[in-house]
This record gives structure tokens, C-alpha cells and sequence, in this order.
């Protein structure tokens, strides 16, 4: 039986995916300056915090989806994705 998420629940599972994307904005700009800042964006260590970031966005959904319905996801990278692209505008 799926059952749907509750208001507060909800707004607590959007809010944390859009926190997740800005921290993975500022962990993955904070490993290139610390670890290669004269170098390319593309780099071993950004890479590599960006893929633990992934990690831990795809982690923590799993666990608040793990009785939810499917398109939740969609609703969770979008929130990700956006904050991500938002954080991006605003550098620029």
C-alpha cells in the first residue's frame, strides 16, 4: 500500500533536497579552491566531492522514499537540480 506523504513531511522532504543541491554547490567550489584552484573545475577532488554529494542526495532519498510513491523522485531531483541552477545564476 503507497501511502502519500503528509504537508509537513513533504515540505521538510523539498527543503532538504533544495539544502542538499546548495551544499553541494559550496562543497564542490570549496574542494577546487582548496585543492585546485589555479586548475581546471575538472579536477580529481571537485569530481570526487561531487560524486560524494551525489551519494548522499541519492542516499538520503532512498530512505524518505523507501515507502513512497515513485514520483516523489521526480519531485526530489527536481528541487536538487533547481537550487543547483538558482546557486549557479547568482555566482554568475
Amino acid at each position: 500500500m503507497v501511502m502519500t506523504m503528509k504537508s509537513n513531511k513533504h515540505s521538510f522532504f523539498i527543503l532538504m533536497n533544495a539544502s542538499l543541491g546548495l551544499l553541494t554547490c559550496f562543497v564542490y567550489l570549496y574542494t577546487w579552491v582548496a585543492f585546485s584552484f589555479m586548475e581546471s573545475m575538472f579536477s580529481w577532488e571537485p569530481l570526487l566531492s561531487l560524486a560524494g554529494s551525489l551519494t548522499i542526495f541519492i542516499l538520503w532519498n532512498m530512505y524518505m522514499l523507501k515507502k513512497e510513491a515513485k514520483r516523489y523522485w521526480a519531485q526530489a531531483v527536481f528541487s536538487y537540480l533547481a537550487s543547483i541552477a538558482v546557486f549557479a545564476y547568482f555566482l554568475t
